[in-house]
């Protein structure tokens, strides 16, 4: 692991800062005012953003680190996996596996030999293959959509990541807006992921946002990743992997949050909503990895299956 280093944008504030103060010139309020103020690189497919405090010698600290350093490579080997999975059913014509099946009714409510969306023309397990069945939107067509976002997960946690420190405890400053932490309103928010753009007011601090982004192809227009590293560092490796592929939906494939794994609300989504739902890639992609259907529960929230095996 690495010493860490300031922030670009901080050294250029530091130094504008530094020179007008030296020729005694007014120094205005910085409209670009952010949270963070330092980076660390702690892998190959690691990057992590977070404030760095002269008085707390140890934040965050190593175990932060470790879990997320680890949470990460686990992240990107689930979804290498499941995409290879995905792939020997459609390129190589391998049999969906009773796995496989169940997940895939579970999580995305595509239930063998139901047509579940009005699109959709026919939903055969392992259908033969045909010259008009490779226009179709059938069962395969549904699987080679999730394949085709399940590559671009994998090509982007395989390529690397950059994680955001929530740290809400000690934040002064969110979304441009001054912050005071305030312990009766903490929701115990582990991630999310900005799917708006903000400008703030150079006097007041206040931030609006102004630019809802629903289209990207690359994420660069999304959001950065956010993670609590404090509250995420005592998740099992795996449910802090689930959280890393959920927000990774969001920002690479701009997936929505239909509805939680745990709602009540989610077995009663459509095909379509479940196709653009985030908890629907992050839970099919952990039951796919672990060998059996895991599934967040109303019951459960938010202790068991955030500690999941």
């Amino acid at each position: 692991m690495t010493a860490g280093f300031t922030k670009p944008t901080t050294l250029l504030r530091n130094a504008e800062v530094g020179v007008r103060k030296l020729v005694g010139a007014p120094v205005p309020a910085d409209p670009r005012r952010g949270f963070t103020d330092h980076m660390e690189v702690l892998s190959s497919q690691l990057m992590i953003g977070y404030k760095k405090y002269p008085a707390v010698q140890d934040y965050p600290n190593a175990g932060m680190k470790a879990a997320a350093v680890a949470a990460t490579a686990l992240a990107a080997r689930v979804v290498r996996k499941v995409n290879d999975e995905f792939a020997g059913i459609l390129m190589l014509r391998r049999k969906e596996s009773a796995l496989m099946q169940e997940v895939l009714a579970a999580h995305f409510h595509l239930r063998a030999g139901e047509v579940t969306d009005k699109n959709l023309k026919s939903n055969v397990v392992d259908k033969p293959l045909s010259l008009k069945g490779i226009v179709e939107k059938d069962r395969r067509w549904v699987l080679e959509k999730i394949r085709q976002k399940m590559l671009s997960l994998s090509f982007h946690l395989n390529t690397g990541v950059y994680l955001i420190d929530i740290d809400a405890k000690r934040r002064d400053i969110q979304a441009g807006a001054a912050h005071v932490y305030d312990p009766d309103d903490d929701d115990g928010t582990e991630a999310y992921v900005a799917n708006t753009k903000t400008k703030y007011d150079a006097q007041t601090w206040r931030a609006t946002n102004w630019k809802k982004v629903s289209n990207s192809i690359s994420g660069f227009r999304k959001g950065e990743i956010h993670v609590s590293l404090e509250d995420l560092e005592t998740y099992s490796t795996l449910s802090y992997a689930r959280v890393i592929i959920h927000e990774a939906t969001h920002k690479y494939l701009c997936t929505d949050d239909v509805a939680y794994a745990h709602d009540d609300t989610y077995p009663s989504k459509s095909l379509s909503q479940m196709l653009n739902n985030a908890d629907s890639y992050a839970w099919a992609a952990v039951s796919l990895y672990c060998g059996e259907l895991k599934m967040g529960t109303p019951a459960d929230e938010p202790t068991d299956w955030e500690q999941c095996s």
